[in-house]
């Protein structure tokens, strides 16, 4: 009897759960949309070592040190599938809302970047076709910062497009489409 109450039982079985021997081990994700981002920053919530995240690790004593302006760049990432054989043009923009929002989250007093303390002298920035990195070149005037001071340098994409191919939408990253740049001394 209780042979065949195990025989009953694993016919069951076999003929009940045959669908788990169809799944599919892998996502597959090569028809997903491009998505344009920022990498990781304090905008959205992620530091580096000793609470700093920015495009250089801006240390206390580089303010009034030998170098005036400090030449650098923001890298924006398109993350796809597969690299793209298109120009893409990202739009970006200081984007002076996120100040209120992270000093909220992070207890913080925060405030923008004056004017005078940096260049950007592109908005609107070129990915050429084949590549996934852009770069945003800013300039820092480091002998103009005060000599205590909490700044930040909030960045947004705006838009992005296939120059080629205007159908051929280019997502902006829900997560990492804002960037901040700390100035904390």
């Amino acid at each position: 009897m209780r042979r065949i109450l195990f025989i009953i039982l694993g016919f069951c079985g076999v003929s009940f759960f045959p669908s788990c021997l169809k799944d599919q081990p892998y996502l597959d994700v090569s028809n997903t949309q491009p998505i344009i981002e920022f990498g990781q920053s304090a905008a959205n919530g992620i530091y580096g070592p000793n609470g700093y995240y920015g495009a250089f690790a801006f240390q206390g004593d580089t303010a009034g040190g030998p170098v005036t302006t400090y030449d650098t760049a923001v890298a924006l990432i398109l993350a796809s599938p597969q690299v793209l054989n298109d120009s893409i043009q990202v739009t970006i923009a200081i984007d002076p809302t996120q100040l209120p929002a992270f000093n909220t989250a992070e207890g913080d007093s925060v405030t923008q970047l004056p004017a005078n303390l940096y260049s950007l002298p592109q908005t609107v920035i070129g990915i050429s076709p084949g590549f996934r990195i852009g770069s945003i070149p800013v300039t820092i005037n480091l002998s103009a910062f005060p000599a205590k001071h909490r700044y930040g340098l909030p960045i947004s994409i705006v838009s992005a497009k296939d120059l080629r191919n205007p159908n051929n939408q280019i997502v902006v990253s829900g997560n990492s489409g804002k960037f901040m740049w700390l100035f904390l001394r």
